[in-house]
């Protein structure tokens, strides 16, 4: 069966196995196959029965995930392309020795007084080999960032009594920080790591599977047939296409790398600049990782760390996320308009009864996602749940059919797929831990309050300014858990809400993927659009606007009240807020817009912000000023755009 999996369906690998993992040849091919299919079905094993306690249920999981990164990702770019070096091997060997050892171990280190019991040196040793091989499949795999900051809160824990003021704290030795961090349920094994084992690797394999059903050609079809004939099509079904996607990888690094290879060609033969291309797919992109149901891996640490349900979250997600996509879409259509581009060719595209009759069903298993969530089974259950309906509903079409081979192909493909998140998200479990253990968490809350001088406003600029230096170079998730750790707190004392607090962060944390100087969503574009890498940066940040003012409305509007009025009273007014902005950024609405109507337009969305943000937000009074405000703007804006169309 492995030979025949060999020979065929390389191309489904192609897709979904991560370009920059090793695919070793020899003996070492099918041995990858086999572990990481049983690392999948183990998994899908422990969702379905009652998994061991925490610290095996997680030991085992690093076990199987940090040997594989460590072979699967090269030392270096000059390391051998398909084949582990011997260093790769001792690495392996020594990770699985020591998350073994913890595994064996995790039922005798119940019974120890943490802080009170001796550390035996066998422990402290595979203590330190753990967290070396933990740093070392880290920095393989999404770069030294997180690793050097890992070291700077392992050497704040260590010298807490040489820190000056409020960040001074009692310190740990080296035992006792091995001891908290290898052999205890709050350090390497704590909830953090615990997400990734269960319910972010079952999404991730739901995700794998529902590509392999040819879930991300029918969403690329579906965007085509409802939005490829209107001006810049291209661009639309970019936009469209991208959040659907987004919804499978959670990832906008690799969302643009796929959808973005076909839409950003088609948008520069449409008209468009190679920067301006490249940005559209990506801002995109990165809002994929905003939408629900499967958004990023974000939101699961999100649910652990709040204690509020994950379809709670996913629900007050929904207009937000909506908000960001029609931002993106107005900015496209305005940009199309502009330069007269027309839509493609109807005969070209795809017809969406067709499209829904030939692959219609693959959207089932996402509404059964939906479904078992709001029946209140646990997300771990839930996404395995779907996995095998989306395994079975294939078999509805033979052009969806998940064949041995491809299933095969999923099973090996999820392990892999986890793996590039595996060590980031445990370093980042290690630094929460050193942050809880310090008493760093209240400091920095201490601090945040101070600054801002208790201005709720003042906090969420300083937290969405932490956000964007602690982001640089760190992926999505592995800023957020640090930010949440440090300021949610903040923001709390001053009155936001638990859940707006952490959605201020996790939508803060997307900004460093596309904000200069460090974009890596952006570089990647730019890469694909053959454009200019910091260009593009800058007309991503152009692009998402609403990036950056729907924190602001989180925290002091109604977009995620109780009330099904007040979210689309608010969900209205930002949307003709969003549909000026670009007309107040390009200076073109059916015609070149004057200077002093695009002032009028910033007014009029500066009093339509204030109408859901500001004192008297809700009223009628300032409802109505923002809104004549706005039709008078635009009044203006198009008899300017007559007049110079006249004299043209």
């Amino acid at each position: 069966m492995l030979r025949r999996y060999y020979e065929g369906a390389q191309a489904d690998r192609d897709q979904t196995f991560p370009r920059e993992q090793r695919q070793p040849g020899g003996l070492l091919r099918p041995a990858v196959t086999v572990v990481c299919a049983t690392l999948t079905c183990l998994t899908l094993y422990f969702a379905f029965t009652v998994a061991p306690d925490q610290i095996e249920a997680r030991s085992l999981f690093l076990a199987f995930a940090i040997p594989l990164t460590l072979l699967l990702y090269p030392a270096w770019k000059s390391s051998h392309a398909s084949n582990p070096s011997l260093l790769d091997w001792v690495l392996a060997l020594a990770a699985l020795a020591a998350f073994g050892w913890a595994y064996w171990s995790a039922d005798g280190w119940l019974d120890r007084f943490v802080g009170y019991n001796q550390v035996p040196t066998t422990d402290f040793l595979m203590g330190i080999v753990a967290l070396v091989t933990i740093f070392e499949a880290t920095r393989r795999s999404v770069g030294s960032t997180i690793v050097v900051l890992n070291l700077v809160f392992i050497v704040y824990a260590l010298t807490g009594p040489i820190w000056p003021g409020i960040f001074k704290h009692a310190g740990m030795s080296p035992e006792r920080f091995i001891e908290t961090m290898y052999m205890d349920a709050e350090g390497i094994f704590n909830f953090i790591t615990g997400l990734v084992a269960t319910f972010i690797f079952t999404f991730l394999m739901f995700g794998v599977f529902l590509r392999l059903s040819g879930g991300d050609r029918i969403f690329t079809n579906f965007a085509a047939a409802i939005s490829g004939h209107r001006r810049g099509g291209p661009a639309k079904i970019a936009v469209i296409s991208s959040a659907l996607m987004g919804m499978l990888s959670g990832s906008s690094i690799s969302n643009v790398s796929t959808t973005g290879t076909m839409t950003i060609p088609m948008m520069k033969k449409l008209g468009f600049r190679n920067y301006e291309a490249g940005a559209i797919e990506v801002v995109a992109s990165v809002g994929g990782g905003l939408m629900p149901p499967l958004m990023g891996t974000g939101i699961f640490v999100m649910s652990s760390l709040t204690d509020i349900p994950l379809v709670e979250i996913l629900f007050y997600s929904v207009a937000p996320a909506l908000l960001y996509y029609a931002a993106i879409y107005f900015y496209v259509d305005i940009k199309a308009a502009e330069r007269g581009m027309a839509g493609m060719p109807v005969d070209q595209l795809p017809k969406l009864g067709t499209v829904l009759a030939e692959g219609g069903h693959i959207f089932v298993p996402i509404f059964v996602l939906i479904a078992l969530l709001l029946m209140n089974f646990t997300p771990f259950y839930a996404s395995a749940a779907c996995v095998v309906m989306t395994v079975v509903i294939s078999y509805v079409r033979r052009s969806t059919w998940i064949t041995p081979s491809k299933l095969l192909t999923g099973l090996e493909a999820a392990a892999r797929v986890v793996l590039t998140i595996a060590a980031l998200i445990t370093s980042a479990a290690i630094i929460y831990a050193v942050i809880v253990h310090t008493g760093l968490l209240t400091k920095v809350t201490s601090i945040l309050i101070g600054a801002s001088g208790g201005n709720a406003i003042i906090a969420v600029v300083l937290i969405g300014l932490m956000s964007y230096v602690i982001g640089m170079g760190l992926p999505v998730t592995a800023s957020y858990v640090i930010i949440a750790a440090l300021g949610a707190s903040a923001l709390q004392h001053m009155g936001i809400s638990v859940l707006a607090a952490h959605l201020i962060i996790f939508w803060f944390a997307q900004d460093s993927t596309i904000t200069p100087p460090i974009c890596m969503t952006a570089f990647v574009g730019a890469r694909i659009a053959d454009a200019p890498p910091m260009r593009t940066g800058w007309e991503s940040m152009k692009i998402a606007k609403a990036l950056y003012i729907i924190p602001f409305m989180f925290a002091f509007s109604s977009l995620i009240d109780p009330s099904i009025a007040e979210v689309v009273f608010d969900t209205v007014l930002a949307l003709i807020m969003f549909y000026i902005l670009p007309i107040v950024v390009g200076g073109y609405w059916r015609g070149p817009v004057s200077w002093l109507a695009r002032t009028c337009l910033l007014i009029s969305g500066g009093l339509l912000f204030w109408a859901t943000v500001g004192p008297y937000a809700s009223s009628l009074v300032m409802t109505g000023l923002a809104l004549g405000a706005t039709a008078a703007s635009l009044a203006l804006a198009r008899a300017g755009s007559q007049t110079q169309g006249a004299k043209a």
